[in-house]
């Protein structure tokens, strides 16, 4: 009776420490779809109008990060229209953070990611729209980044990406 009694509480602390585990809210898990539409195109001018993107050392300075992954974001420097501009892919929002439709056809959410020129930080908030292909399946389909958020500024989409114009010193910081 002891053994069979001691058998069991050790059971259900198992059980327990098993359960405990997999409620982990830290695991982030975005919607498997395509980010062709969730393009970001960065310009840094300083106050000459001068772009900032010529200068090797402070394109090293930069770094991107996705808010919720905890993950370097991937990004290019290349030439677009006017002169250098950093292009990267808006990080999509976690599935459990996205607002769905009464059909399940479509969904919305916030993104938030952070951008550091040197020590200096710039906070973004991308809106992303997801369309399913076949609902109510979250995989598939497709993302669009609607808008960008920062610095009290609201940039539009315009095409398949949204283009921010930061105006800052040399060092990074915003001016």
């Amino acid at each position: 009776m002891k053994k069979s009694k001691t058998i069991g509480i050790i059971s259900l602390i198992m059980m327990s420490v098993l359960v405990f585990a997999s409620c982990d809210k830290n695991g982030y898990e975005p919607i498997q779809t395509s980010t062709d539409a969730c393009q970001i195109i960065v310009q840094c001018i300083d106050g000459s109008g001068n772009n900032l993107l010529d200068n090797k050392k402070f394109v090293d300075g930069i770094s991107i990060e996705g808010n919720a992954s905890h993950s370097k974001i991937k990004y290019d420097v290349r030439n677009a229209s006017g002169g250098k501009s950093l292009f990267f892919t808006a990080e999509l929002p976690d599935q459990d953070d996205m607002r769905w439709s009464k059909d399940r056809k479509e969904a919305n959410g916030i993104s938030k990611m952070t951008m550091k020129f040197n020590k200096h930080k710039v906070e973004l908030k991308c809106h992303i729209k997801y369309i399913a292909n076949r609902p109510p399946a979250v995989s598939g389909g497709k993302a669009t980044l609607e808008e960008v958020s920062c610095n009290n500024q609201t940039f539009k989409r315009s095409g398949s990406s949204v283009t921010i114009t930061l105006r800052m010193d040399k060092n990074g910081k915003l001016i």
